[in-house]
């Protein structure tokens, strides 16, 4: 890892906008539907993206589309179709030059069929199984590839895994120096600290009162403590909250704590304030506005944990309530089976 910020450290912006030579590509869609609107929708992080010199919105028109403008390297995208039904397909690359794409409206999620050199190498990429081990694998095979740079930020938005900066270190040169190769450098550095067996940051907060806090008052805490990270619109966090109540109304006599961070933004504070008393959250709540620090720890999937022990070292991360459950039903009784155990 030294030597990966060794060798971007000297980087500057302006010699990366000073290697990006844009060619023109050729963007022509076939869907199974007379008229609608079509959209290009970026794929994750939307900071991983350069500025897009073309039009992401189109019109279909008998069944045909098209979208035109200037790459650098071959960009991810999905397809929102919105007509007599509504699609969006799975994650595709726009490559230079001219390049077809057909869809279905009937296949959520299908990977659409294309015909540039990008996409032939994710079809073949993905008869592999997908883990941190076979992309370091690929990118070791494949250096040049960009297909495995943005399968890399994928990845990583999901989790980290020191795997991933081993498979960055393959990529040559020109990839690592792309748009997209220095922020994937600049994620995998700050998603590294959040990595199992590191210390979580005491960053400072919002409180409910818009004071300022620091996450952690005490040096040591409760046995466990689990760091949830969540907003105001995440159906998917909100969701967890019945389950999460009732583990934290078992467990927080005996050493079980909770925090929440919201990421929500100025427009969104009344609203997390209304989820928190609507769903009476016991556990203390704090507010990352605009998820700042989210970003600088490149958190961008929600919703997202972190187990951590009374030092405040992560040991487990994106648990569900299930297995929070568990976990600490576990420990509890060990814990009980060992006091009872002295004389």
């Amino acid at each position: 890892m030294k030597k990966l910020i060794c060798f971007l450290g000297f980087i500057t912006v302006g010699l990366l906008h000073a290697q990006s030579v844009e060619n023109p590509f050729t963007l022509n869609g076939y869907i199974n539907s007379d008229t609608g609107t079509v959209r290009l929708i970026l794929t994750g992080d939307s900071s991983n993206y350069p500025p897009i010199h073309f039009l992401t919105i189109g019109k279909v028109k008998n069944g045909q589309f098209s979208f035109n403008g200037v790459l650098s390297y071959p960009l991810s995208f999905r397809l929102l179709f919105l007509g007599n039904k509504e699609y969006v397909s799975d994650l595709f690359y726009i490559d230079v030059g001219a390049q077809t794409i057909r869809c279905h409206v009937d296949s959520m999620r299908e990977i659409p069929d294309m015909n540039n050199a990008t996409m032939q190498e994710l079809y073949q990429f993905k008869q592999h199984h997908y883990t941190p081990q076979t992309i370091q694998a690929y990118t070791k095979k494949h250096p040049d590839s960009y297909m495995a740079m943005w399968q890399l930020a994928r990845m990583l938005s999901f989790n980290y895994n020191p795997n991933l900066d081993t498979a960055y270190a393959y990529l040559s040169d020109a990839v690592k120096m792309s748009y997209t190769g220095a922020r994937l450098f600049e994620k995998l550095k700050a998603a590294s600290v959040l990595s199992l067996h590191h210390v979580f940051p005491n960053f400072t907060l919002l409180d409910r009162s818009n004071y300022p806090t620091k996450l952690f008052t005490h040096e040591k805490s409760n046995h466990y403590t689990l760091i949830d990270f969540w907003f105001s619109h995440c159906n998917p966090c909100i969701g967890q909250f019945p389950q999460f109540k009732q583990i934290y109304q078992q467990y927080k006599n005996v050493n079980f704590d909770m925090i929440g961070i919201s990421i929500d933004d100025n427009q969104n504070i009344v609203n997390w304030q209304k989820v928190i008393d609507e769903h009476q959250l016991p556990w203390k709540q704090l507010l990352d506005k605009n998820g700042v620090q989210a970003n600088q720890l490149a958190i961008d999937t929600y919703p997202r944990n972190f187990l951590l022990d009374n030092n405040h070292v992560i040991i487990q991360k994106d648990m569900t309530p299930e297995a929070l459950n568990s976990f600490l039903a576990e420990k509890m009784h060990k814990q009980k089976s060992s006091f009872s155990n002295v004389p």
